[in-house]
C-alpha cells in the first residue's frame, strides 16, 4: 500500500496537482509517525485503519465547518475524504459482518459485556479493515448482553 501511495504521490508531484500532493505527504507523515512510534513497519491493516481514523476526522471537520458557515473549508475536507478513500478496501456489507461475528459469537457459552473488547478486538482481526472500527462495536453491542 505504500508503494501505491508514493506512485500517486509521484504522479501528482509531476502534474502540479497540489491539493492531491498536500493530501499524500499529510498521510505519509502520519504513517511515518505512526511507524517510529511502533519502532517497525506498519501492516497493510494498521494503514487502514489509520487512513480511516483520518477520514473520520475530517468527517468531523466538516460538521463543524457547516455549522460555522464556511462552506469552502467543508467542501475542501470533503475532497481530502475523496482522495484518502481512494486507498481503503469496499465496505463488508452488514450481512457479511454479521455472519463473522455470530462465527466469533458462537466461541463464547454466554458473552458479556466484560466480553466485548475481546469479540470485538477478534472481529477487526477477522475483517482485515473490510469495515470501519465504530460500525463493528455498534454491531456486537447490539448482539452482547
Amino acid at each position: 500500500m505504500i508503494d501505491e501511495i508514493n506512485e500517486d504521490l509521484k504522479f501528482a508531484m509531476k502534474n502540479k496537482q497540489n491539493a492531491k500532493v498536500t493530501v499524500l505527504r499529510g498521510l505519509k507523515s502520519v504513517i511515518g509517525n505512526a511507524e517510529i512510534s511502533k519502532r517497525d513497519k506498519l501492516t497493510n491493516q494498521e494503514i487502514i485503519q489509520l487512513i480511516r481514523k483520518q477520514v473520520s476526522q475530517r468527517e468531523d471537520s466538516i460538521k463543524q465547518f457547516i455549522e460555522g458557515g464556511r462552506a469552502d473549508l467543508a467542501t475542501k475536507e470533503e475532497f481530502e475524504i475523496s482522495m484518502l478513500e481512494k486507498y481503503l478496501p469496499d465496505d463488508m456489507s452488514d450481512e457479511a459482518l454479521e455472519s463473522i461475528i455470530d462465527l466469533i459469537l458462537s466461541d463464547y457459552t454466554n458473552p458479556t459485556k466484560k466480553d466485548m473488547g475481546k469479540i470485538i478486538k477478534s472481529v477487526i482481526d477477522s475483517v482485515d479493515g473490510k469495515a470501519d472500527n465504530k460500525r463493528i462495536s455498534i454491531m456486537v453491542a447490539k448482539k452482547v448482553n
